[in-house]
């Protein structure tokens, strides 16, 4: 079976009907259930699709090897074709990620991607971010590596909740390396919510 990671991005506890149980405020629940059980479960899918919780699968090795979880999962840097600068049309891609509740007034680093495994050179094109939990004066930065290290690609605004967009995306690319990565540094770590960041490929 697979595990599920349910996060509460919500200051509520949120009552699962497909569980059976709740998951409480700013805290998450690991449960195992079947991967085939995924699209039945609507209470779920509904609390996703509301922001009230996000979700991270890891599935058995028997799922793995059963091959079918493999073509969604399974995007390599020769499945995306590089943009020239001069091409009017690029296909980009938006890259989620959900910041889970620290302990409070220290910064720290949300990975997105593990150091070394940037699977192709990129630019960030926008940023955005959905703020459950905000804290005065502080700030998500989106770079490739850990501690406010590395090339920053995004910065925005994590002092007031709801929808904040990036005061600025930075011109550099981002390049696979050993160590590059992808990472929200986060100001402060009581901040919760989720950022979407928008790629296109490089040459």
């Amino acid at each position: 079976m697979a595990t599920l990671t349910i996060t509460n991005l919500t200051a509520e506890a949120v009552y699962l009907a497909d569980l059976y149980t709740e998951v409480p405020a700013n805290s998450s629940i690991d449960v195992q259930r079947s991967a085939s059980d995924l699209p039945r479960m609507r209470a779920l899918q509904s609390a996703m699709a509301d922001g009230k919780v996000s979700l991270a699968v890891v599935y058995s090795a028997a799922e793995l090897g059963s091959g079918l979880q493999a073509p969604p999962d399974a995007i390599e840097a020769q499945d995306i074709a590089p943009v020239a600068a001069a091409d009017a049309f690029s296909a980009g891609s938006v890259i989620r990620a959900a910041l889970v509740a620290g302990g409070g007034g220290s910064p720290d680093d949300v990975e997105v991607k593990a150091v070394g495994q940037l699977p192709f050179k990129f630019r960030v094109i926008d940023a955005w971010a959905k703020i459950v939990t905000a804290v005065g004066a502080s700030t998500l930065e989106v770079r490739t590596q850990a501690a406010g290290g590395g090339t920053l690609l995004a910065s925005l605004d994590s002092a007031a909740t709801g929808r904040a967009d990036a005061s600025d995306t930075a011109s550099a690319v981002a390049t696979p390396g050993a160590t590059e990565g992808l990472f929200i540094r986060r100001s402060d770590d009581a901040v919760v919510g989720e950022v979407f960041i928008l790629i296109r490929p490089e040459t």
